[in-house]
């Protein structure tokens, strides 16, 4: 079989989990030598770096997840180390390296504090590969016609590392038109259940949008192209909308 990324052909020896198994996944997964070993190697080095350095790893800390090897998960921030609790129960994690600048509001009424973190620790170009390489595993495994109706070479380009430039994405909760689950029936189920998501939104020949719900994050991009245009959309229709990498911004 030919890998659907470099186009090889290979017998891979490893079960590719389309969505991470540090997300949760256990059963979501693709069929051998659709992603060759070498394949799923080099995606190894952009994944670790989105779930262990980014947004990410406060969520998966949140929601006790446990990771591959089965311990609480653990990963850095910019100056923050994150820490979920030790025995996965949610909603409980530490945070090391705190500064004033993290604590601008702290209420002495009812002693809470509302911290600010950044959402990403120059794992933007990680994290947006993370959700392209999810996004194409499974539209090919779950949404066959679509995926054969899409030029997806260009982000598939973007995971190889043949074409750098950056390609932008979003952090938002704005659904321009509902979005459909690309995993289906009892697939969808079994991710729902650990607050995962991958769905699309088709909306013209140039934006096919792949959203990534975790918990309460809720990351977008267009497969299509790195024209920043359906993302004005977005921006004035819900002011929370973060625009990555923030370069993009101007």
């Amino acid at each position: 079989m030919r890998c659907i990324f470099c186009d090889k052909e290979n017998q891979a020896k490893s079960i590719e989990h389309i969505i991470s198994e540090s997300f949760g996944n256990k059963d979501y997964v693709i069929d051998r030598s659709v992603v060759c070993d070498e394949c799923n190697s080099k995606f190894s080095r952009f994944e670790q770096k989105a779930l262990s350095n980014s947004i990410f790893v406060f969520e998966r800390a949140r929601l006790g997840v446990k990771t591959k090897s089965g311990k609480n998960v653990r990963g850095k921030v910019e100056n923050l180390e994150v820490e979920g609790e030790e025995n996965f129960i949610k909603q409980i994690i530490s945070i090391k390296g705190l500064q004033s600048s993290n604590i601008p509001n702290y209420n002495k009424g009812d002693n809470s504090v509302e911290i600010h973190v950044a959402s990403f620790d120059k794992s933007e170009e990680a994290s947006a590969k993370l959700v392209f390489k999810m996004g194409i595993e499974a539209l090919y495994q779950s949404q066959s016609l679509i995926y054969n109706g899409l030029n997806l070479q260009d982000a598939k380009e973007y995971l190889m590392n043949k074409n750098i430039k950056d390609w932008p994405f979003v952090l938002s909760n704005f659904e321009p038109k509902k979005f459909k689950s690309i995993p289906t029936k009892t697939e969808k189920y079994n991710l729902g259940i650990r607050k995962i998501k991958l769905e699309y939104l088709s909306i013209d020949d140039k934006t096919f949008l792949i959203r990534f719900t975790f918990g309460e994050i809720k990351l977008i991009v267009n497969a299509l192209n790195r024209n920043p245009d359906w993302i004005k959309n977005f921006k004035n229709n819900d002011s929370l909308t973060q625009i990555y990498p923030k370069h993009y911004r101007k």
